[in-house]
């Protein structure tokens, strides 16, 4: 006991030596940063000198970081971020773990609105740390890979070798060991490819603790007074505390209790100082068990009481209807990120739109500007020919409204259509001799080889009307027995079709328009169920 007070002695001695170099150093990063005009170096510098005391003295790093906090104006920027996600870490060491669980999650929406990916994995890193620590292993695990998914897509080796190493100790809480030393050697593989001293320490900090659990206590004591050395070199204080609980531990495996006493105090004076509730807990805790293995049940009740007193002041801050208020409240606040972005697009669009349709506008108006100018200008070009040719066209006029009159009282009955074109067709000649205007009788000329064409299909109709008559007597009640749902008019172009006859042809014979026979046509098409690649006319003739 008389070894343990003395090293006690010692270590508050080199301790307080290295307290007064951190203050000094400390003094000397305020009054530099107060000489600092600009506020944004200012941040900066803050955010610098926090990093700097972050695994040094928690408290002093704090200083700095709400500094910086208090000087930063853009709530979504990536300062603030880094401050909340340093902040986390500091919070998690003492055991404020809602505080720890607050601030990671609202770094995390930062660094993802941000798009910065590299952050996002720092960050996942140390919430599934959180949640191991929050006893949830399956969440933590969920959260490493996707840690290590976002950080491979970028080749964030760190991030990926943080990952595994925080990997392997949940496995190892899990007691699935190939898992655990699989998890290790990938992490351990990364660090040395990155020649990182101090993450390989920590890869095999933590393989030692696996040792422990599978009972080879020697080798995992060695590997960690290892470990503690170097950390006291790097003055890493936070993982010197861990060092100082995980020899304790292997020595009272050993049944070394004066050992695992003297390391269990040593972790207890270093996690007061510092205030890590976590490990003065632990720290409470081993002691409570050291001194029962003993068989000092008084120390061993007094050390279990402080043991509780602070679980429990844990315990206080780790509710997990907190926990679960926090998570919903960061859901929320990433929906409605969500729902300010998408109301953002909407926004741009209507503008984007609004901006189109403007544009479409103004070139409307200029086009049909310049289509009324060029309009107008044709206009006056053509009024001289019009004016000449008007006694010429009024005539042509006249004459071509009778013909039409005539044609239209004709339609009915092909005979008499006949025989007034044959008539006209006279009349026509006979004011052509008479006629001394060449444009007139030239374009008598034209309109009499028209008519001459016309004869000749009205002789060709009447010859096909009647021989429709004659071929298709039993083909219309075969096939109105056979597509009982055809109508009457539709029958009627399916005998037209049946003599191969064009559009055209049946539309003059039926008095109809082309369009009018297309339709029809569609409507055969669909009713007989002919597919699009077979013709119709081939399909009906074989009928």
């Amino acid at each position: 006991m008389r070894g343990t007070f003395l090293l006690i002695l010692l270590i508050l001695k080199l301790f307080n030596i290295k307290a007064q170099a951190t203050d000094s150093l400390f003094n000397s990063f305020k009054e530099q940063i107060k000489l600092i005009k600009d506020d944004q170096d200012k941040i900066k510098s803050l955010l610098n000198a926090g990093d700097e005391f972050r695994n040094k003295d928690g408290v002093k790093a704090e200083y700095f970081y709400d500094e910086a906090w208090s000087l930063i104006q853009d709530n979504d920027s990536e300062e603030k971020a880094h401050v909340l996600h340093q902040m986390g870490r500091l919070y998690r060491r003492r055991g404020d773990y809602s505080k720890a669980l607050d601030a990671f999650l609202a770094s995390e929406m930062i660094y993802d609105t941000k798009g910065n990916s590299e952050k996002v994995g720092s960050v996942l890193v140390d919430l599934g740390i959180l949640y191991r620590f929050l006893n949830d292993p399956r969440k933590a695990i969920t959260i490493f890979n996707r840690a290590i998914a976002i950080a491979t897509k970028i080749s964030d080796a760190n991030t990926i070798g943080r990952s595994y190493n925080m990997l392997g100790g949940v496995y190892r809480v899990l007691h699935k060991n190939d898992s655990s030393i699989y998890s290790y050697n990938r992490a351990q593989d990364i660090f040395k490819k990155l020649n990182d001293s101090i993450k390989l320490n920590e890869v095999q900090s933590n393989m030692a603790m696996l040792y422990g659990r599978q009972k080879r206590y020697d080798k995992a004591l060695e590997i960690h007074l290892k470990c503690l050395e170097f950390l006291k070199k790097i003055d890493e204080r936070n993982n010197i505390v861990t060092g100082y609980s995980n020899i304790s531990f292997e020595y009272r495996m050993l049944k070394d209790y004066d050992n695992a006493l003297k390391y269990a105090d040593s972790a207890l004076l270093f996690a007061k100082r510092f205030g890590y509730k976590k490990h003065i807990t632990n720290a409470y805790r081993a002691k409570s068990r050291i001194y029962r293995d003993l068989g000092m049940f008084k120390e061993a009740f007094k050390s279990h009481t402080f043991y509780k007193r602070y679980s429990d002041s844990t315990l206080i801050v780790n509710k997990d209807l907190e926990i679960k208020e926090i998570e919903l409240r960061n859901e929320l606040e990433k929906e409605k990120k969500e729902l300010e972005i998408i109301n953002e697009r909407k926004e741009l669009r209507i503008k984007l739109y609004g901006t189109l349709l403007i544009v479409i506008l103004c070139f409307s108006i200029v086009t049909a500007i310049l289509f009324r100018r060029n309009y107008k200008e044709r206009s006056r070009r053509i009024s001289d020919q019009l004016e000449k040719e008007k006694l010429k066209k009024e005539i042509l006029s006249q004459k071509i409204k009778a013909s039409e009159t005539e044609l239209k009282n004709l339609i009915a009955d092909n005979s008499m259509r006949l025989e007034f074109i044959k008539r006209f067709t006279e009349q026509i000649k006979d004011d052509k001799e008479l006629s001394e205007d060449n444009s007139i009788k030239r374009y008598a000329n034209r309109l009499l080889v028209k008519l001459q064409q016309q004869i000749i299909t009205e002789n060709k109709l009447s010859l096909l009307q009647d021989k429709i008559k004659e071929v298709n007597k039993s083909f219309e009640q075969n096939i109105s027995n056979k597509f009982p749902n055809l109508t009457k008019t539709e029958r009627e172009i399916c005998s037209l079709l049946r003599l191969n006859l064009s559009i055209k042809e049946i539309a003059s014979i039926r008095n109809s328009s082309t369009d009018s026979v297309k339709a029809v046509r569609y409507r055969i098409r669909k009713k007989m169920e002919i597919p699009k690649s077979e013709e119709l006319e081939k399909y009906i003739q074989t009928l």
